[in-house]
């Protein structure tokens, strides 16, 4: 308020304006972020004012937020160049009367305003150090977060995880697996299956039931559960998440990775793309774009499939990693499977009808009692007779009028 004292102010006040600072700071920073990368969805909607009203409110935020460190600074420069002043008066106004009544001497007055600036100079370490007290307690304090934060992991219920490791013969197997999320739900009840090199399999299932999730177990991330995975060795496995990941840098590093630069030759390179139906992509291999935004997510699946063309691992998990491509350009990654890449082994998560059609083997996620149960999806049911059919249609000729 125009009225509030300016020595009305709380030390740790500039510090905490500076946190709050901090975090709109980097709230404006994401929503700016956000509103670059979806430019094209946000005008196809026309939400051009209300992202406009959100950026003007953060941005208001940041500017109060300053204003109230600005005039925080202030007071608390009253504060301490004050008392840098006082010391020069207080201690002859104080013994000024024993001066003037000749009780003091003037080396007395002199020694007395020594003593007094000693004393204040001890006393004022705690305002010269408070700049740096205060950022010794923010550290502390985060610290004390991070730590409370690690201790409030939720725990794995019974103190299990799944158990991982190499199966003896390269083969992956699934070992009365159980799936859990953090905080004890069951996602996958029973998983047990084993996969032998070479075969085809296709998991199926709902969405949201914990398909993606049963990768992440197979590559170490997800512990939380129990049983037991024996995997093939891990240089052997390519994943293919549902959106594949592009590092920064040329187009020819996100072939290679996470290979350096020049683990292949550049005929072998450009064969990859030819063979992928990107050899549009050729002559910029080596120019530094933001491909993951610079390329469509068609083109990103196919580039994905080219590195797997160069790299050639023995087994690949497939992540819904066609969900983008029409039929035809699925036809032509999958026949990778069947030419370059035939003795790789492959498991495919996905919802397309057609993707069966490249698999030898169907998996399904069969809802249970306590949650979902890995188990082999029955063959459809072969069609009626044709003698069926051809009466069928005899009949609807005999009713027509």
């Amino acid at each position: 308020a125009p009225n509030e004292s300016r020595l009305n102010f709380k030390p740790d006040e500039p510090r905490a304006s500076a946190r709050s600072h901090r975090k709109l700071s980097q709230s404006i920073r994401r929503r700016t972020v956000r509103v670059n990368e979806s430019g094209e969805s946000i005008a196809l909607h026309g939400g051009e004012k209300d992202e406009s009203r959100h950026l003007e409110e953060s941005l208001a935020a940041v500017v109060d937020t300053m204003q109230r460190i600005s005039h925080s600074l202030a007071r608390l420069t009253w504060i301490t160049s004050g008392t840098g002043w006082l010391s020069l008066v207080v201690p002859i106004i104080v013994a000024a009367p024993a001066y003037f009544g000749g009780s003091l001497t003037l080396g007395g007055l002199i020694m007395v305003a020594g003593a007094f600036s000693q004393v204040q100079g001890a006393m004022r370490w705690f305002v010269d150090n408070f700049s740096r007290i205060a950022d010794w307690r923010a550290a502390v304090h985060r610290v004390a977060r991070f730590r409370e934060a690690l201790d409030d992991l939720p725990a794995i219920e019974g103190s299990e995880e799944i158990k991982r490791a190499l199966h003896p013969d390269g083969h992956l197997a699934f070992e009365g697996v159980r799936i859990l999320l953090p905080d004890g739900h069951i996602i996958i009840d029973d998983a047990t299956v084993s996969i032998v090199p070479g075969e085809r399999v296709l998991i199926v299932g709902d969405t949201g039931r914990g398909k993606s999730t049963l990768f992440r177990a197979v590559a170490g991330l997800w512990p939380w559960g129990s049983g037991t995975i024996l995997t093939p060795p891990l240089e052997a496995m390519a994943i293919l998440p549902q959106r594949p990941y592009l590092p920064l840098g040329t187009l020819r590093n996100a072939l290679s990775y996470p290979n350096s630069l020049d683990a292949f030759p550049d005929e072998d390179v450009q064969r990859a793309l030819q063979r992928c139906d990107l050899g549009n992509l050729i002559t910029k291999l080596d120019r530094v774009e933001r491909w993951d935004k610079e390329l469509s997510l068609g083109e990103q699946e196919r580039l994905a499939f080219a590195r797997l063309l160069l790299h050639k691992p023995g087994w690949v998990f497939l992540d819904e990693a066609t969900a983008a491509l029409d039929e035809a350009s699925q036809r032509h990654v999958m026949s990778l499977f069947e030419d370059e890449l035939k003795d790789a082994t492959v498991l495919s998560i996905g919802h397309r009808p057609d993707l069966a059609a490249y698999h030898t083997r169907t998996l399904q996620l069969v809802h249970g009692r306590d949650g979902e149960q890995l188990r082999l999806k029955p063959p459809p049911a072969p069609p009626p007779p044709r003698r069926w059919l051809q009466r069928l249609d005899d009949w609807l000729q005999s009713i027509r009028p």
